[in-house]
């Protein structure tokens, strides 16, 4: 089974081409620091009148529940979510298992 982690960002008016951009490089680059992470991908959104204002959304897969439990107290994971907080104004999670 595959667990996707997936995330939905929500920037803050005020942050900068430059900082959404730096969002979106570091969650990719936790593929390469935690070595739970099996894969992910990440994008802009397409303008859809359902996104609730989501600009930017990245899934990360994960071999299993176990896996995604080792992913969350990664030190490279907390530091990612305070280096990225300023500039969010909002983030939705939502996993889901597939086979």
């Amino acid at each position: 089974m595959t667990i996707h982690h997936i995330i939905l960002y929500k920037f803050k008016p005020e942050a900068t081409p430059e900082q959404r951009q730096s969002v979106k490089d570091s969650a990719c680059a936790l593929a390469s620091q935690i070595p739970a992470i099996q894969g992910l991908v990440a994008g802009e959104t397409i303008f859809n009148p359902l996104a609730h204002g989501y600009d930017t959304g990245v899934i990360f897969l994960f071999e299993n529940i176990d896996k995604v439990n080792e992913y969350r107290p990664h030190k490279a994971h907390l530091d990612y979510q305070v280096a990225t907080a300023p500039y969010l104004e909002d983030k939705l999670i939502f996993d889901i298992e597939t086979a």
